[in-house]
């Protein structure tokens, strides 16, 4: 049996969002989807104008700020997301919301994991686990697509700990995802 007290902070939850959005199983596909949907809706707005103008200095001239924003767009857009997420946070947290549990006990037994927070004890089976992502000493349990119990680096106590924890859930688990 493995048991973790887990205290999350905003950065914890900040951070697991970004995994999610950047560089997870999930997100990876959403963030190229949204590149391709800019490039297209711009690319449709400069066509149109070369269809309706035709090709000449003007029309050249015109959709020349339509190619620097698509150019913007795609350099910023991760730095826009996470000023998004940050902003999503801060406005839950000024509400009196958590978008997450900060102190839990999680609790792994052969067959479930146990989540205990101040309002709640959630049981789970292995089978309803997605996936587990390992990323720098933080472990994510994904549940499904928008939810993940998350494990941060500090939860364990060393090293051995923690490769004991990963060696037991990939017996548990099928499918691991290392990003370190």
């Amino acid at each position: 049996m493995f048991k973790f007290n887990v205290n999350l902070t905003d950065n914890d939850y900040l951070e697991y969002n970004k995994f999610w959005n950047f560089r997870s199983h999930y997100g990876k596909h959403q963030l190229i989807f949204m590149r391709v949907i800019l490039a297209v809706v711009i690319g449709i707005f400069v066509l149109v104008s070369f269809i309706q103008k035709g090709f000449s200095t003007s029309t050249l001239v015109s959709v020349i700020p339509l190619l620097i924003l698509l150019t913007l767009l795609e350099i910023f857009l991760k730095k826009y997301i996470t000023f998004t997420l940050k902003s999503q946070l801060n406005s839950l947290k000024k509400k009196g919301k958590e978008a997450y549990s900060p102190v839990s006990t999680l609790e792994f037994y052969d067959d479930y994991l146990v989540e205990i927070t101040e309002n709640n004890k959630t049981e789970q089976k292995y089978s309803s686990i997605e996936r587990v992502s390992l990323i720098n000493g933080t472990v994510y349990l994904h549940v499904n697509n928008m939810m993940a119990y998350i494990i941060p680096i500090s939860s364990f106590e060393n090293k051995m700990h923690y490769d004991r924890f990963v060696e037991f859930i990939k017996t548990k688990i099928s499918i691991i995802d290392n990003y370190n």
